[in-house]
């Protein structure tokens, strides 16, 4: 095994003593000639999940790297994934949350090897397997790419590279990535992250089932639920990712983005739940004839060429 670290595994876990073990046990089965290390925050839990930890340590000295939170960090920007990020040391980062885990213990082999094979790609996803709270297959599918390389038009219509244990990148403080972003606490931070990415580089999905998500009531709301309708996160967080994409992406993306934000006041104000006052916000930092004017033209391009983007 090579004595570079290759990878770095990153863990975030909070109340989660039901399912820590499994996502622990799915790291430790992974077969590959990469060395990798395995570090995990543990948020304050108030259940047994850091005594779980603890035990794990216990039986395999030397192979986790712990860091215990005296106080719950969740929607700080000094939170436990944005620690974990700072401590890694892998040339490449993968993301596994406390209740999902990994189901092929090759898939890190795999992955590595994809990113060294490929230098010019910063990302390499693959699908996943939806459970529930037994950890048996629900008839769902999560909203990933179902095609080789992601791209920002899959960004655009609401489909991720893969759910967030399956993305592996390249560490961004080793190839100057502006991951600043990243340290804001935006929420949903996955979509974030993942704009980033492909803003960044070019991105492979593996169309294997890999990894599980645990798809359970208790992992919080979905991207619609938490910004559809509260206009005031929603603004900010568009506020943001646009701020951070007019210095780090293309022009064309900005303003796809523009027009998203747009859109999504938009479709808020015909709902009845925004007023139309929040279009004069959103107008004030885009002017409302430019903005205007981008949705007529992806109108015309979704409509009437067929583009991917599509504009309702």
């Amino acid at each position: 095994m090579s004595k570079e670290c290759i990878l770095s595994v990153c863990v975030v876990t909070y109340g989660q003593e039901k399912y820590i073990g499994q996502a622990l046990d799915s790291i430790l089965a992974q077969k590959t000639k990469y060395d990798f290390e395995i570090l995990v925050a543990e948020d304050c839990s108030p259940d047994n999940t850091r005594h779980i930890l603890k035990d794990y340590e216990k039986k395999y000295p030397n192979r986790f790297k712990m860091l215990y939170l005296d106080e719950n960090t969740y929607n700080t920007t000094n939170n436990a994934f944005v620690r974990l990020s700072h401590m890694a040391k892998g040339k490449y980062v993968i993301i596994l949350e406390g209740d999902d885990y990994w189901i092929d213990p090759l898939k890190l082999e795999k992955q590595i090897s994809y990113l060294e094979a490929h230098p010019d790609y910063i990302a390499v996803a693959h699908n996943c397997l939806v459970v529930g709270d037994d950890s048996q297959p629900l008839d769902e599918e999560y909203p990933e790419c179902k095609d080789e390389e992601y791209t920002d038009v899959h960004w655009y219509n609401d489909v991720l590279p893969g759910q967030t244990a399956t993305v592996m990148y390249r560490n961004p403080f080793f190839i100057g990535l502006d991951w600043s972003i990243m340290e804001k606490a935006l929420s949903p931070g996955d979509r974030i992250q993942f704009f980033v990415l492909v803003a960044s580089g070019k991105i492979h999905c593996i169309q294997e089932k890999m990894s599980a998500y645990r798809h359970v009531t208790t992992k919080g709301s979905s991207f619609s639920a938490n910004l559809m309708y509260d206009f005031e996160k929603m603004d900010h967080w568009y506020a943001e990712l646009i701020e951070w994409a007019k210095n780090n992406a293309t022009d064309h993306q900005v303003e796809c983005l523009e027009l998203i934000r747009f859109m999504e006041v938009r479709r808020g104000i015909n709902a009845g739940k925004l007023s139309k006052s929040m279009l004069y916000k959103v107008s004030y930092h885009h002017s409302y004839i430019r903005l205007f004017y981008l949705y007529l033209k992806r109108w015309y391009r979704s409509h009437i060429l067929h583009d991917k983007f599509r504009v309702q």
